[in-house]
């Protein structure tokens, strides 16, 4: 049997103060279950143990419709999650079409009566006539001729899929940016610009951010030049959006200020007003963090008269070191290929570096070999703090065109370099891109809600413990069929929930001294891999 999935939290408590932190979490084993069929649980409770009563029957959603490929329904009161497609999710809305029956399911996982959607008119697509200047729908595999890409290798992998980018995070954490290569020009107008893009980023935990910056710039960083314009779209804005769901936002640019809308209704705004004539507009998608996630981008647009595209082909190139170099400190004896320059009437080096504490940006180079390329920035008003993350780029000196052998070394250097890092290197040569996206893989299948637990309300007879099953962040929740409780690896009390979403759950311990207890998340699926949390549950005096 594999170790269980543990969650250490130490909870101190100087009199009767106790506090929970989660410290650790390992793989744990598969629930054992004769049937091949769901899991079911029997309530229990120790005499010490003493469960929130359940609710009555929860009420059905009062209004569900069907719009713009999504189905949305009114909020449930003490609705966990809801039933729709088959499937159950925790937000009060899911992608879809038709008219399906939506059912709200409470914390015990009780299902309310069907309420049926209805089919409202949508949006007629005139949005799109406002952003005719560039409008990329990933109707073709070949992004990189409209669309530079930037992002953690490893932890940011994108493919096509169905008309749309599609961004899997593999790591649980990463960010992808998407920079078209037409800029946005404003006009001599009341509204001076719109940039619009449709995708499922900003949905729970998840982050879209659209970053209007001068010059050409590939990142941002956390933080923008000084005259760019920076849009967060996250759980901190007002506005329905559910985990895998698209909405069309859109950054309206005016005399006035920045007006940001979601499916064409007002969301925030800010007196902010450009002091540029044109600017870059840089599109990050952020999964939500903690667990392997997936983004998806449908379009973007950018108003303006049509443009031409500037053809480039890229070729990733990567340092022997990611760490900036100062002037004459040892490279390591790694170079890059010659192949992208064999064949080039003209290269162009690209890169972006995060900055340390401090360095003289105007003396980075690149050293290509025996060349010595001075890299400048790409953008006005940079930041040179601490953390700030600058692209640069150089033209590729003549005599390295052409056939010839790799080039070596391939580093960064800088006066004070001060452990500044290169994130993206890349060579740019003229001549319409070839590469394409490999197609998408099959969405992720249903994950287990986020289970935590911690003790509150502690005091020398009694505890509260309170466990909390969070589903928000994917597109469809893993029933579960409900948890167990151990105390001093004694079983302690069951909460059945069969077919549950998630939700808040309060237990009474009414023990004394201290105590090890373990809360046990039992999925529905036999199969599935389980969660354990672990509590050290600890009382002082002084």
């Amino acid at each position: 049997m594999t170790p269980r999935r543990r969650l250490v939290a130490a909870i101190a408590a100087a009199g009767v103060l106790t506090s929970a932190v989660l410290v650790l979490r390992d793989p744990g084993p598969e629930p054992q279950n004769p049937s091949s069929g769901p899991v079911r649980l029997t309530s229990f409770a120790a005499e010490y143990i003493k469960p929130a009563p359940r609710s009555g029957p929860i009420s059905p959603p009062s209004s569900v419709w069907s719009s713009d490929g999504r189905v949305q329904w009114a909020p449930v009161p003490g609705a966990a999650g809801y039933e729709v497609f088959g499937r159950v999710v925790s937000s009060p809305e899911v992608a879809g079409t038709g008219t399906p029956d939506v059912r709200a399911v409470d914390a015990f996982g009780q299902r309310s009566l069907p309420a049926r959607a209805e089919v409202r008119a949508g949006d007629d697509g005139a949005w799109r006539q406002r952003v005719l200047g560039f409008l990329e729908e990933f109707d073709d595999s070949r992004v990189e001729r409209t669309v530079h890409l930037s992002g953690r290798r490893g932890c940011v992998t994108p493919s096509i899929g169905s008309g749309r980018l599609v961004v899997d995070v593999p790591c649980g954490d990463g960010t992808a940016v998407m920079r078209p290569r037409v800029p946005l020009v404003l006009d001599d107008a009341d509204e001076l610009g719109r940039v619009a893009v449709v995708t499922s980023a900003a949905g729970p935990r998840g982050r879209l951010v659209v970053d209007l910056v001068p010059g050409t710039p590939d990142l941002a960083g956390p933080v923008p030049p000084a005259d760019a314009i920076r849009v967060v779209v996250d759980d901190s804005v007002a506005g329905t959006r559910g985990a895998g769901v698209l909405h069309r936002f859109e950054v309206v640019l005016t005399r006035d200020g920045v007006r940001v809308l979601q499916d064409g209704v007002e969301i925030s705004r800010s007196a902010a007003v450009p002091k540029w004539r044109q600017a870059s507009v840089l599109v990050g998608v952020t999964a939500p963090p903690g667990r392997p996630g997936r983004v998806e981008v449908d379009t973007i647009g950018i108003s303006g008269g049509l443009q031409p595209v500037e053809e480039v082909t890229e070729t990733p190139v990567v340092a022997g070191t990611l760490r900036v170099l100062e002037p004459e400190e040892e490279a390591p004896g790694i170079g890059v290929a010659r192949t992208p320059l064999r064949n080039a009437s003209s290269a162009r080096l690209r890169a972006t570096v995060r900055l340390g504490d401090g360095g003289d940006v105007n003396g980075l180079v690149a050293q290509l070999g025996p060349a010595r390329i001075p890299l400048r920035p790409v953008t006005e008003s940079w930041s040179g703090a601490q953390d700030a993350e600058l692209t640069v780029a150089g033209d590729v000196p003549a005599e390295l065109l052409g056939p010839g052998e790799a080039l070596s070394p391939f580093v960064l250097r800088m006066p004070g370099a001060s452990q500044a890092q290169v994130l993206e290197s890349y060579l740019e040569v003229p001549g319409e891109s070839q590469v394409k996206l490999p197609n998408a893989p099959e969405p992720p299948p249903p994950a287990l809600p986020v289970m935590t637990a911690e003790f509150v309300g502690v005091t020398p007879n009694e505890a509260t413990l309170v466990v909390t099953l969070d589903g928000s962040a994917t597109p469809s929740v893993a029933p579960v069929a409900g948890f167990e409780v151990h105390v001093d690896q004694q079983h302690a009390a069951t909460v059945a929930m069969p077919g549950g979403v998630g939700g808040r759950h309060e237990l009474l311990v009414s023990l004394k001294g201290g105590h090890n207890v373990e809360v046990r998340l039992r999925p529905e699926d036999p199969g599935r891999q389980t969660d354990s949390i672990w509590l050290e549950l600890s009382r002082s005096s002084r």
